[in-house]
């Protein structure tokens, strides 16, 4: 079976509307999870702000210009790493959620005398944060309900989850299953083990990242040694005087800064990348 995936779930609507809804950010931060607190904005606006100064510092030693970096890097943390770090934590966090509904479903429909409804009622007991609200809805609503509304009460769901076609599938399954009287365990274990495929695939590209995270965090590293290493060694005033505050060092630097600004953002863009486009299972 060939699963073409996308993002997990929607982007969060501050990056559609390219402002920054604080009120938005703490309800995705909430769903699973703890409120904003003041050290996540320390975190998230101020570390892009520190590499940003710190970088241009030891280049340039200019400090009026080192603090315009500083500013510069507070605005890109707060546009861009924080919502993005709190997306990824919610995706990563609701897609975890999503599989492990699955397989407690599956295990719990295992026993034929258990009817979808009964399962659900177990397995949401299990759930936790956004998920967990959204299944007690659908309880609520597939009690007493007719055909009709029992399509309508899984499609709401499977709406909101879209972008995870194998749980949309999974949910196809469990309102046939309700429509027919009876669940096709086959199926459902199928699909199962397509999403638990789908997971392995998010936690390898995830593991492949971080490594390349601990790569980039050594290569700054290097990076600044270099830089003093090259100061200090034909002499501090040197370095200043006749490079860092000369045309020649702006230019040089200029150029420098530029190139490590598109690199960090690129880097940015694929660590907070975290869709799958195609997968094999």
């Amino acid at each position: 079976m060939k699963v073409v995936s996308s993002k997990g779930v929607k982007s969060l609507n501050t990056r559609k509307k390219n402002i920054i809804n604080v009120d938005e950010l703490n309800a995705y931060k909430v769903a699973y999870g703890k409120p904003l607190k003041a050290r996540d904005y320390l975190y998230y606006v101020g570390m892009p702000s520190l590499i940003f100064g710190g970088f241009s510092f030891i280049l340039l030693y200019y400090w009026w210009f080192s603090l315009i970096m500083i500013v510069a890097g507070s605005i890109y943390g707060f546009k861009f790493f924080l919502p993005k770090s709190i997306e990824k934590h919610y995706e990563m966090q609701s897609f975890s959620e999503r599989n492990k509904f699955i397989n407690n479903m599956t295990q719990v429909l295992t026993d034929e005398s258990k009817t979808v409804i009964r399962a659900l009622s177990t397995v949401n007991s299990r759930a936790e944060g956004e998920l967990r609200k959204d299944l007690t809805v659908l309880q609520a609503r597939l009690q007493g309900a007719d055909n009709h509304q029992i399509q309508l009460a899984f499609k709401s769901l499977a709406d909101k989850y879209e972008d995870d076609i194998i749980f949309v599938q999974y949910l196809e399954q469990l309102e046939t299953a309700m429509l027919e009287g009876r669940a096709n365990i086959d199926t459902l274990k199928d699909v199962k083990s397509y999403h638990n495929d789908m997971k392995k695939k998010k936690n390898e590209y995830e593991f492949k990242k971080q490594g390349h995270l601990k790569d980039m965090k050594m290569l700054c590293g290097v990076v600044v040694v270099f830089i003093l290493a090259i100061s200090f060694s034909f002499g501090f005033s040197i370095y200043v005087n006749d490079f860092a505050h000369h045309p020649i060092g702006w230019v040089t630097c200029g150029i420098y800064i530029s190139l490590m600004a598109h690199f960090f953002k690129k880097f940015s863009t694929y660590l907070f990348d975290e869709s799958i486009l195609e997968v094999e299972v």
